[in-house]
């Protein structure tokens, strides 16, 4: 059947008597042309709402100027027809908009209001002064109201003066205005928004107080805080919202208790604007309500993220205050809170805090010691110092853990022998790892010098993160395997002639894993090619596709011969690793290499195969 054929028959299938064939013949004619509009735009009438629907999407996805035109007498249909309309045509978009502009002037006020509306949730058009002299002509007022909001969507600024008369309008239309003014943050329209703040209507007054906060000029605070003593309670909270955007200082001490109220009392969006104006303000009485309130927040809960975040930033705004430090001495502040306000006094850097937080190191709640360790190290001082110090032997893992991690990111150098000292008593493995990595950032060449007297756990983190050729080379010959291991897989990161001859050696070993922590460092180094190429024959199938990785990364095209035979090894993992290694090199030899596995047995293979050879075509 040819396309005409077909439209014919899908546009024949409409007046069909089972509603279910007339949904799947309107969901067809998406795909059709200008003839399947007029059939389409009477099935919006069918008693089916679910052939309303097909028909709907399908004028929309036909679209264009000439779907927009049809439909336009459809918007003084009844009040189903205007809505579907009014989807169909905010879909369609800008291509619909040449249209609406002799509908400004049409007699139907709620055809003037549909085209507004319309032009405004399209966010375009070429003719926004039309728009703009509808606020002074219109005789309705829900469509003076209609054009200032559409107006401020289409970010015409010209119209602020007319905008600024408008505000003299009925009452609906000056809020239109305010909202309108506000998107454009209008600095010049502002003192005439405050004149507002007299009006005799509630909702009026409540618009300019929120306008005047989105336009956040410096200017409008006075009015502000002028009107504040004598608002009500509703729109005083409205007030001091505004005022936080616009900037509280600390001279507008009046609005604290409001303040204060809201963080405690509103819902959590407000709360983050009140806590925005209490940093700003700067009291100190603030302190402790903020603090109360961040140890009632669960940090495993998504939305906390966001809200601890918020009160760090505010708590350091406060600076080093002593009323912040005072906090952290009362027994009845829940730890989240007093964590939050040691990691502020951390940021701050507050030396003054010193003495609290080595009193806080002495008490019984793991998780503010541990706070008070790592803010101890950012403060750092002689006292924050030698508290770390006393810290390796805390009672608490958690605690020796957070003290090693900042005296080896600090290298203090008077911890060393102490952290030494104490290795062999430590039970927990993490915090032992720590340990051994905070003496090697602290002393990487005395600790190498101490290797004898390392028992095998602590040597074989040596040779995980220590970068000194000697000590590696050194670990490679232990008579523990596991610090050989750590050792081999350490000497790639040397890049010395020492280590390469070290590692080529290894390649000979017995054991497997030795083989792969060589053949790993060989590869970073991009050494030792030839002899990891005699491994793709090694009996151990790790082995093999170890040294297939390896050689893959070079990415030299002259690899391929060598990893070719691996895409018939009979280990699937070695077949995969050979297959990406090759597909990785890429080129014209990797194609044919490639292309001979198209038929494998192995339907993974194959799948595998097809895939990358399409992305290699």
């Amino acid at each position: 059947m040819n396309p005409h054929e077909t439209i014919s028959q899908q546009v024949k299938d409409l007046s069909h008597p089972d509603a279910t064939e007339r949904r799947q013949a309107a969901e067809a004619l998406s795909a059709g042309d200008e003839r399947a509009l007029y059939p389409l735009i009477k099935a919006l009438r069918d008693e089916n709402t679910g052939v309303q629907d097909a028909a709907m999407r399908s004028l929309i996805a036909i679209g264009g100027e000439i779907t927009a035109y049809m439909t336009l007498p459809l918007l003084r249909e009844d009040a189903y027809l205007r809505n579907t309309t009014r989807i169909i045509l905010r879909q369609i978009g800008e291509p619909a908009i040449p249209l609406f502009r002799s509908l400004l002037k049409d007699k139907d006020d709620d055809v003037r209001i549909f085209a507004v509306d319309l032009i405004g949730e399209i966010r375009s058009c070429g003719y926004p002064q039309d728009i703009a002299d509808l606020l002074e002509s219109d005789p309705n007022p829900n469509v003076r109201s209609s054009a200032a909001r559409t107006i401020g969507r289409l970010g015409y600024t010209q119209a602020i003066p007319r905008l600024q008369s408008a505000l003299k309008d009925e009452e609906w239309v000056a809020v239109s205005a305010l909202e309108a003014l506000a998107e454009f943050h209008a600095e010049s329209a502002a003192d005439r928004i405050a004149g507002l703040l007299s009006s005799p209507s509630e909702t009026l007054r409540y618009a300019a107080i929120e306008a005047l906060g989105n336009i956040a000029s410096p200017a409008s605070s006075g009015p502000l805080l002028n009107y504040l003593a004598t608002a009500g309670d509703f729109e005083k909270t409205a007030i001091v919202k505004s005022l936080v955007q616009i900037g509280i200082s600390p001279s507008m001490s009046e609005v604290y208790e409001l303040l204060i109220d809201i963080f405690l009392n509103a819902d959590w969006e407000d709360k983050l604007i009140a806590l925005r104006g209490l940093a700003n303000l700067q009291d100190p009485r603030a302190i402790r309500p903020i603090v109360d309130l961040a140890g009632s927040l669960d940090p495993s809960e998504p939305e906390s993220e966001e809200r601890i975040t918020a009160i760090q930033e505010a708590l350091s705004l406060f600076g080093c205050s002593p009323e912040l430090i005072e906090v952290l001495k009362d027994p009845s502040v829940k730890f989240r809170g007093k964590v939050l306000a040691i990691d502020s006094l951390a940021v701050l850097a507050c030396s003054e805090a010193v003495p609290t937080l080595i009193h806080l190191m002495e008490g019984n709640l793991r998780e503010v010691r541990r706070a008070s360790a790592a803010a101890l190290a950012e403060i750092s001082g002689d006292a924050a110092m030698q508290a770390l110090r006393d810290s390796i032997e805390d009672r608490d893992g958690h605690v020796r853990r957070a003290a090693a991690v900042a005296l080896g990111r600090i290298g203090d150098r008077a911890s060393f022998e102490p952290l030494l000292n104490y290795l062999p008593t430590e039970r927990y493995q993490d915090v032992f790892e720590e340990m051994v990595k905070a003496l090697l950032m602290i002393d990487q060449e005395a600790l190498c010098a101490r290797l004898g007297t390392l028992n095998p756990a602590a040597r074989e983190i040596v040779g995980r993160y220590a970068r000194d050729e000697q000590a590696l080379l050194t670990l490679s010959n232990d008579p523990v395997r596991v610090v050989r291991l750590a050792a081999l897989s350490g000497l790639g990161s040397v890049r010395s002639g020492a280590a390469e001859k070290r590692l080529l050696a290894a390649l000979a070993d017995a054991d497997p894993e030795m083989k792969k922590a060589a053949i790993a460092s060989l590869g970073s180094m991009n050494s030792g090619v030839e002899q990891i190429i005699l491994l793709l024959n090694d009996k151990d199938t790790w082995v093999r596709l170890s040294a297939v990785t390896a050689l893959a990364a070079s990415g030299s095209e002259a690899m391929i011969d060598s990893l070719a035979p691996l895409l018939m090894d009979p280990e699937a993992p070695v077949c995969f690793a050979a297959i990406d290694a090759i597909a990785r090199i890429g080129g014209r030899k990797a194609l044919a290499a490639l292309g001979q596995l198209k038929n494998h047995h192995e339907a993974s293979v194959r799948e595998r195969i097809a895939e990358i050879l399409e992305n290699l075509a």
